[in-house]
């Protein structure tokens, strides 16, 4: 009996193994692209620039917002709608500066004469590699502001514990995916 009881909670609910199947795909599609972003490093019109500071402080804004989430989580896991409210509200408020910091970060460049197509292969990857990224924040964006609006509402409830997990597996799984894509990227501008 005690065996069965181990294996329900170890089992996946088929929504987050479905979540955890499409994070394995982007996480295919960002190692490609670091791939290709490898071998064409050392081709001829390879040149390296210096990633504006507004990136690595969009960093800790992410990081933040994984924090907030969490408290968020812990305000459900004890039933606090207050702790619930602000923490969403404080990730879903982090998430939209974090994008507005990675618009301002593509004006740096823009104002440096560093565009999308044209000058050299490195800054049109950090292009892709920064955009295909807001663009995955956009859809956490309005996942959050779903739940956050539920939480003002006082509409979540018990039931609403799977859906507020898949909700925080995504969004962390941005924050990682961010991390390494700006430590990625410094990297390969210093070596």
């Amino acid at each position: 009996m005690a065996s069965s009881v181990t294996r329900d909670k170890i089992r996946l609910h088929p929504k987050e193994l479905m979540l955890w199947l499409y994070l394995a795909t982007t996480a295919m599609l960002f190692a490609g692209f670091s791939s290709a972003y490898l071998v064409q490093r050392f081709s001829e019109y390879w040149k390296s620039f210096p990633v504006p500071f507004i990136f690595w402080i969009n960093t800790v804004v992410l990081l933040l917002s994984s924090v907030s989430l969490y408290w968020a989580q812990q305000g459900f896991r004890n039933q606090n709608p207050w702790q619930l409210q602000i923490g969403l509200m404080a990730t879903l408020s982090l998430g939209v500066i974090f994008l507005a910091g990675q618009v301002a970060g593509w004006q740096v460049l823009v104002r440096q004469g560093l565009f999308l197509a044209g000058n050299h292969k490195a800054i049109s990857y950090f292009y892709v590699f920064t955009g295909l990224h807001a663009a995955h924040l956009v859809a956490g964006l309005i996942v959050m502001g779903y739940w956050t609006y539920k939480a003002l509402r006082y509409q979540v409830s018990s039931q609403s514990w799977l859906g507020l997990r898949l909700a925080s597996i995504f969004w962390h799984g941005l924050d990682v995916l961010w991390v390494y894509l700006i430590v990625f990227l410094q990297l390969n501008q210093i070596l």
